[in-house]
């Protein structure tokens, strides 16, 4: 998966894991609702990613998303969700994952999912992705 820029500054650039089907799939999602350019992707696993001035490690990046605010803001791990989903025209979910009263439940989970995600990609990433391909055409 390619790095991908809207014309105009991104609100949002997501910084994720291009070898985790489950990654993959979301950034595939998302890409498909981002009609008006308000997110872009960097794949931390390619070549030259640190060197690229993102300021940002790739050990970081993989043990949890990171996401980059048009302001230069980081966020880590759920704010990211929360925010990808907001500028993708998901309200529920933006709404759910912007709770702080659930942060202590959900920052947990996620930070076990992120952890274990390359074992769970094995097992459902491959069919995950190949959903997200057909329904996303």
């Amino acid at each position: 998966m390619q790095q991908t820029h809207a014309s105009a500054a991104p609100e949002l650039t997501l910084y994720y894991d291009g070898q985790c089907p489950l990654c993959v799939a979301e950034v595939e999602f998302l890409q498909s609702r981002n009609a008006q350019g308000q997110l872009a992707f960097v794949d931390v696993t390619q070549t030259g990613f640190e060197a690229a001035g993102h300021n940002i490690s790739c050990e970081a990046a993989m043990a949890q998303i990171h996401g980059r605010t048009a302001d230069g803001q980081v966020l880590v791990g759920v704010p990211v969700f929360a925010t990808a989903y907001k500028l993708a025209k998901l309200p529920v979910l933006a709404w759910v994952l912007s709770r702080h009263w659930l942060m202590p439940v959900l920052q947990p989970a996620y930070v076990l999912f992120a952890k274990h995600r390359q074992a769970i990609s094995r097992r459902i990433g491959p069919g995950v992705l190949r959903l997200s391909k057909r329904f996303l055409k």
